[in-house]
Order: C-alpha cells, then sequence, then structure tokens
C-alpha cells in the first residue's frame, strides 16, 4: 500500500504529491545530468503507447521525478501529455506538470464536480517495465489547456503493492533524498491557492508564488547534506 502519511486535510479520499515531470530532450543525457548535478540515478522507464513519450524515473520513496522525453512527434502532436512536453521544450521550461495521487479517482473527480469544477474526461494509461511488467492508471486532468499549469493533474496508480516508480532501486549519492515541496508560480495566486487548499489542505508539500508565467518553477528535495533546490 502506498503511503499518504504527507497528506492533508482537503479531499477525502486524500490525495498526496505524487511525481513532477520534467521536459528532457535526450532521456540518457538528461539522466547523467541529474546524477552529477546532484548525485541522483534515473532508472529506466518505458515508452507512453499513444502519446508519443518515453521516460526515465528517479525514484524518492514516496514520490519521483520523471524525465519525459518526445520520442514520436507525430504521435505526441496527437496527445495532450506529448503537446504539452513539445511546447515545454521549445519554451526551454524546467518542468511540464506535476501530479497528485488517490486510491479513488471517482470519489475525488465527484467531489470536484460537486465543487464546481468543470473537468475532462479520466483517461486510462500504461507502459511496460524493461522486465516486461505492465504499469497502468488513471489520470484526471484539470487544467486542459496546452500550456504548463500550476494546478497538477491527480493520478490513480493500478499496480500491485511494490510497483510504485518511487519505490524502483536506485543507488544515489545521497541515501533517503526526498521531494520536500514543489513550489509554483501563477498570475491568480488567490485562485490557485483556493484550488490547491481543496486538493491538498493546507500543506508544507507545496507553495504559491506570483510569477508572470503559470506552472511549476521549483522543486525542493532533502537529503542528509540539506536542500537541493531543482530550478
Amino acid at each position: 500500500m502506498l503511503d499518504f502519511s504527507q497528506s492533508a486535510p482537503g479531499l477525502d479520499p486524500p490525495t498526496v504529491v505524487d511525481h513532477v515531470l520534467l521536459p528532457v530532450e535526450d532521456l540518457d543525457q538528461a539522466a547523467r545530468r541529474i546524477h552529477e548535478r546532484f548525485g541522483l540515478q534515473a532508472v529506466p522507464g518505458g515508452r507512453h503507447p499513444k502519446v508519443g513519450t518515453a521516460n526515465q524515473i528517479v525514484p524518492l520513496g514516496p514520490q519521483y521525478l520523471e524525465l519525459i522525453a518526445v520520442v514520436d512527434e507525430h504521435e505526441a502532436a496527437g496527445s495532450r501529455l506529448g503537446v504539452r512536453v513539445a511546447k515545454a521544450l521549445n519554451q526551454g521550461t524546467t518542468f511540464v506538470a506535476w501530479a497528485l495521487r488517490t486510491r479513488d479517482l471517482d470519489a475525488v473527480r465527484a467531489k470536484l464536480e460537486m465543487a464546481g469544477w468543470d473537468l475532462p474526461p479520466v483517461v486510462e494509461g500504461s507502459r511496460k517495465l524493461p522486465d516486461g511488467q505492465l504499469l497502468s492508471w488513471w489520470t484526471q486532468d484539470v487544467d486542459q489547456g496546452p500550456n504548463p499549469s500550476p494546478i497538477p493533474f491527480i493520478i490513480e496508480w493500478r499496480i500491485p503493492d511494490g510497483l510504485h516508480p518511487g519505490q524502483v532501486a536506485a543507488s544515489h549519492r545521497v541515501d533517503a533524498t526526498t521531494l520536500r515541496r514543489v513550489v509554483v508560480g501563477t498570475t491568480e495566486p488567490d485562485r490557485v491557492r483556493e484550488k490547491l487548499g481543496l486538493l491538498l489542505g493546507t500543506s508544507s508539500m507545496y507553495e504559491v508564488r506570483k510569477a508572470d508565467v503559470d506552472g511549476v518553477q521549483e522543486i525542493v528535495l532533502e537529503n542528509a547534506d540539506g536542500e537541493l533546490i531543482v530550478t
């Protein structure tokens, strides 16, 4: 069972930060850079069928970082995630999105709709691990536009215990590196704080800042050596 101990009063069932997506041109080169700069090892992920993207994973226990690249431009042009990744790469932004997870996406969706949120349909996704095992999930987008958003999407993993990407074995240079905070920028901080308050309650896992553009601005990692800020 995934650890939800970091969830705060918000939705019932609760949501918790799951992962942050970093768009990259080349997965192997990006994995080398993140290891050289932060001492974090990325492990092979897989291809996203019909999305045009593939990934490598930086496991952080209950959370993870996802290095994601466009590997089929035609396929990516027909998927919301593929378009977002391609646009983030063209704009030179470090992050494309972040995600919360829940154990019951249907219940979360119903709660948000009761609060007046206009939501697109839930989307089913999957990818194969290098050993052939299939990871599958459902996702609920909140912001439907192609641009980076300060509002996370929501994921429900449909996997056996122990197969969450954050739990994959990795040889980080400093053990016990964790994701402490996601910092988002927005032109409408009050509106975003209200939405994140409904999704996550009052939590130290996120921070909202006034900014000229919307989206994740930085993430704060922590290990025995202190904080690591990725911008």
